[in-house]
């Protein structure tokens, strides 16, 4: 088989196939659309995991190669998140105030997982001393999105929560946490990642959530003076006459026959 057709059967249509599995089980309430859904979406990242061993020969592979990697840790860390964001005073959807013990420990877990793909030996590796080259994207793009994220909850907490201290003062050892892993991985080398090499991917992720910070503020900002210049430029309302005597007389009927209900 070709080599870019197979990428495409083994690589692409499963990629495609996640997002269309999402939008598939949201589009309708039924219990059968909805299983049948997530069962594509579930399909295909199973599909993408296994590229590196479908699709050698692509490089696209590579992205698999690091989901497979991440998956673990990153889905004990969002769902530690979720344990300790929803265990404590929330109206809707509480869980169990034990839950946030076990959330903490996830999200722990989670994170030395992680770290000890940068300073251990559980680096994502395509062959032997080879670093997955997706890896010096992920890791600084996502220790510094974590703490952004982490410490804009929970100023938010503070600010609009109920109560939230608690789950505020969480999301700041977390912040604290991916701040200390950012300045960790500046200084000190790990078995295949230098420091040097680090410090290059940093910025270059700083430049990235920079930019969609300043594009998705910009995008507000020109869809805010659209509808502001499109309602601007609208005619005023037409006024309607005032209601003649007929109409005032049968109104009058109507509100004297539906008083007075201890007739009824």
């Amino acid at each position: 088989m070709d080599e870019m057709l197979q990428a495409l059967l083994l690589f692409w249509i499963p990629v495609s196939m996640v997002p269309l599995g999402l939008w598939h089980s949201h589009s309708s309430t039924a219990t059968v659309s909805t299983l049948r859904g997530r069962s594509l979406a579930f399909s295909g990242i199973i599909l993408i995991c296994l590229s590196p061993w479908t699709v050698p020969s692509s490089p696209s592979s590579a992205a698999g190669h690091l989901l497979g990697a991440i998956i673990g840790p990153c889905t004990m860390l969002i769902f530690g998140i979720y344990l300790i964001s929803f265990s404590g005073n929330v109206p809707v959807g509480k869980l169990p105030r034990s839950d946030r013990k076990i959330g903490v420990l996830m999200a722990i877990v989670g994170f030395v997982w992680l770290a000890g793909m940068h300073w251990w030996i559980l680096t994502p590796q395509l062959s032997l001393n080879v670093v997955n080259p997706y890896w010096y994207v992920f890791w600084p793009t996502f220790i510094l999105l974590i703490s952004c994220l982490a410490s804009c909850s929970a100023v938010t907490l503070l600010m609009i929560g109920d109560q939230r201290k608690s789950e505020s003062n969480t999301m700041f050892i977390l912040s604290g946490l991916s701040f200390s892993l950012l300045l960790l991985g500046l200084y000190i080398d790990g078995p295949l990642v230098s420091g040097e090499e680090f410090r290059q991917h940093l910025w270059l992720a700083v430049a990235d959530l920079a930019g969609i910070a300043v594009g998705s503020l910009l995008s507000i900002l020109v869809f805010a003076l659209v509808i502001y210049g499109y309602e601007r430029n609208l005619a005023e309302p037409k006024s309607i006459s005032p209601p003649t005597d007929s109409e005032l007389k049968q109104v009058s009927k109507l509100i004297a026959t539906h008083i007075g209900g201890e007739q009824e």
